[in-house]
């Protein structure tokens, strides 16, 4: 029994032995680093072998991590696109089953994928003051330009009578403050990157706003309108006293009823006496039917009367 584990424990350390070997039977490439848009690292002695490239985008990365392959890469540099802006790459050579230790590099920053570079921009609008705060994605354009790194500042009033008067503004801080901007305005901020003067990376996106007027100028623009209209009401009273005392007859002939004349006709008809018939004896031969009754019950009325 104890015969069969002594075998089992070798056989365990010779597994171990040839894993080790296969695992890091290859020295690892030296140096891997990001320079400007390339990951590039220290080529191995041996000319066939083969690099293996893996990523992630957790910055606190460990071996557990899940990578994700690139390629089995030959050459000793890959160039960064945008889409790995935050990533962190291993190396490791690879010659048949033969590997060496994983070897990693920074994390790519803004300064390592120019055309994804792009300006963090806020834009603040209250009644009392307008400004744009920049930030840069990350700290490598500052560390690596310092002073060099410019914001360009691009702003216009939306018009729609044609095309916008572009105004900008170039400079190192952080907040930018518009005092000067039209109340009651849309204006739209673009700002883009400057290095040694020169446009770098990309333009950040529009951003539009309206620009609402200060508490001060509607108290002001409140108060032109009192002094306005007061003024045009004594103006117009002014006027109206003025004519009614210089030409007061006219106005006084003007504001007299007017006198109509009655036609002849119309006054026979409203001033005129109408002639009194009288009604036709019941012995007329003229006298109709409901005449008669008329006549008949005038009769008894005057009888029950008289009784």
């Amino acid at each position: 029994m104890i015969h069969h584990l002594h075998v089992v424990a070798v056989l365990i350390l010779i597994t171990d032995t040839l894993n080790t070997e296969r695992t890091f039977g290859l020295k690892p490439p030296q140096d891997v680093k990001i320079v400007g848009s390339y990951l590039q690292w220290k080529p191995s002695k041996d000319d066939n072998v083969l690099y293996s490239l893996q990523y992630t985008y957790n910055p606190k990365y460990n071996a557990e991590d899940e990578w994700l392959n690139v390629s089995s890469h030959i050459g000793r540099k890959l160039r960064i696109t945008p889409e790995f802006y935050g990533a962190v790459f291993r190396v490791r050579t690879e010659k048949g089953n033969n590997v060496s230790e994983w070897q990693y590099s920074n994390p790519v920053q803004c300064v390592n994928v120019e055309t994804f570079c792009i300006p963090v921009t806020n834009l603040i609008v209250t009644p009392e003051r307008v400004s744009l705060t920049m930030a840069h994605m990350d700290e490598s354009l500052d560390k690596e330009y310092g002073e060099h790194i410019e914001f360009n500042i691009s702003y216009w009033k939306v018009d729609n009578g044609g095309s916008p008067k572009v105004e900008s503004i170039i400079t190192n801080r952080k907040n930018e403050p518009f005092p000067e901007l039209e109340l009651e305005q849309n204006y739209c901020f673009q700002v883009e990157y400057l290095l040694y003067n020169k446009p770098y990376g990309n333009a950040s996106k529009e951003r539009c706003e309206f620009i609402p007027e200060t508490p001060e100028a509607a108290r002001r623009r409140v108060l032109l309108y009192s002094i306005l209209t007061t003024f045009f009401v004594s103006s117009m009273c002014g006027i109206c006293i003025f004519v009614l005392f210089k030409y007061h007859k006219k106005v006084k002939q003007l504001l007299q009823p007017v006198q109509l004349e009655i036609p002849d006709h119309y006054r026979e008809v409203l001033y005129g006496r109408f002639p009194l018939q009288a009604f036709p004896s019941p012995s007329s031969q003229s006298l109709r039917s409901c005449d008669l009754i008329t006549v008949i019950e005038e009769e008894e009325q005057e009888k029950r009367s008289l009784t």
